[in-house]
Parts: structure tokens; sequence; C-alpha cells
């Protein structure tokens, strides 16, 4: 779809299952399309709520996956593709002592919301904002722990969940089941069918490989 093309809920399904990896707003430096990009508004601020609220009413009814990726930036990836980017950037290993308490808790506890994981794991306050942010995101990057739920409130505090948990088994089950070469090579195909490469190489810089 060309910008400002979208205008609902299933339009916007549509355009993230064609192209398999969206990014939600415009990243300088990359030709990825974005849902803000291609949505109608007569505002920014109209475009930024409609891009906001359909990728988490999507999400949340596990139509898509939606994690920091590219440009360490939110992505919104389709159900066919969502096996190859957890198969290539799924990982535990390597955490910060923060980001593994967070991951520890729920495990334990399920689902949890930002402010109850900062006063349960004693991270709040200014001093520990930025360790908790850096845990959180560290999380995400590595495709753990996604955003299950958003209260409907100017704070727009967000429920967390660990991803093998949240996804339908199936596609974890196809995800255990998929080489890293054959994840790498539908991303892409996909990538240079959607135009946002022109090399396999400029795949492995855009997605950290």
């Amino acid at each position: 779809m060309k910008e400002n093309m979208i205008h609902t809920e299933s339009e916007a399904l549509a355009f993230i299952e064609k192209h398999g990896l969206v990014t939600l707003f415009p990243i300088k430096g990359t030709r990825f399309p974005s849902l803000y990009g291609s949505t109608a508004g007569k505002s920014k601020e109209e475009k930024f709520e409609k891009a906001w609220i359909w990728t988490d009413n999507l999400a949340q009814r596990k139509k898509i996956y939606y994690g920091k990726l590219v440009g360490k930036q939110v992505t919104l990836v389709s159900l066919e593709i969502f096996p190859c980017i957890f198969k290539l950037h799924h990982n535990k290993e390597d955490l910060n002592e923060a980001a593994k308490k967070i991951l520890d808790f729920i495990n334990r506890h399920g689902a949890t919301s930002t402010t109850n994981l900062r006063k349960q794991l004693k991270l709040i306050g200014k001093n520990r904002k930025n360790e908790f942010t850096k845990a959180r995101e560290q999380l995400q990057l590595n495709h753990v722990i996604t955003v299950v739920d958003r209260e409907k409130s100017p704070k727009m505090t967000y429920t967390w969940n660990l991803v093998e948990r949240w996804m339908p088994k199936k596609l974890l089950t196809t995800s255990a089941k998929t080489s890293e070469t054959s994840a790498k090579e539908k991303i892409v195909a996909k990538l240079l069918q959607n135009e946002v490469i022109t090399t396999s190489e400029e795949a492995g810089k855009l997605l950290g490989w």
C-alpha cells in the first residue's frame, strides 16, 4: 500500500502480512515500509494513535508479533515470518543482572505490569529507572519478553510476558524445526521482494546477524 492508504485495522494486518516485516515508524537510513507512514490521517497525532492502537490490538489478538528489531526500534512481524525471527534472535544468554531478575520474575509469576515489575524487583525511583529500562530493552532485543496488554491511560502501562509462553505453540514448534540457514534465506527473500535490500548482505546489517 502507498502512503496514507491504510484506513482500518484489517488493512493494517494485510499490510503487515504482505511485507512480513514492517517498522512501526519510519527509520532513517532504511527502506523498510512503516505502518505509520502508510496510515491515513489528517494529522501526525491521528496517524500515531491509529498505528499504535492497531499494533497493540493485532498483537493482543496474536495476529502479529512485535518487538524491537530493525534499528532497535519497534518492528511488526507477520506470523509467517515470526518463526524465522524467533529462531535467529531469541537468546536468553548473556543477559545483565537486572534482565535476569525480570526474566526470572515473569517466569515464576506470569504476565506482569511494568509498575509491578519495578516495585517487586526494587527497581523504582529515578536512579533505578535507567537500569530497568536497559534491562527491559535487552530482553526485548533478545525476543525473550513481549507486550501482551496496555492500559488505556496516559501512562500507557504495559503488561509483559515471555514470548515463548505467549505466542502460539505451533509457531514455536515451526521455529524449532527451522534451521538458521533456512530462516535467513526466507527473511532475505522477503526483504528482496519488498525492495528493502538489494543484496543478501544488507539483511545481516539491518537485522544484526
